[in-house]
């Protein structure tokens, strides 16, 4: 199974519904309370000669933000729904994997 949801984030599609879920990932790191709410999610990427960081964080209310640096370099960032944002996280690393703009087949790119 694990197998399979990696090569799902490869290719771009949502291994993952929860943030808490990427803990289930080669590579994710996320970071919980002693309560058991998670606080941070990370995937360092090394492509291209450039280091990305994936980074997920709860905001006030519901929401939940997304953000990309390259080279410690904010690239973007987005809040919203917490399984919207996993998607577009699994498709920015599944993106950069493949070579490809971190943004290729989004609105965006």
């Amino acid at each position: 199974m694990n197998g399979e949801r990696q090569r799902n984030e490869i290719i771009g599609e949502a291994p993952v519904a929860l943030v808490r879920d990427f803990a289930t990932l080669p590579g994710w790191s996320v970071t919980m309370t002693s309560k058991g709410q998670w606080t941070t999610a990370e995937r360092v990427l090394k492509v291209g000669g450039r280091q990305w960081v994936v980074g997920l964080t709860p905001t006030t209310g519901d929401a939940t933000a997304l953000m990309l640096w390259a080279d410690e370099i904010l690239v973007t960032r987005v809040r919203g729904d917490e399984r919207a944002l996993c998607r577009t996280a699994c498709q920015w690393v599944g993106n950069l994997l493949a070579g490809r703009a971190w943004d290729a087949g989004t609105a965006d790119g």
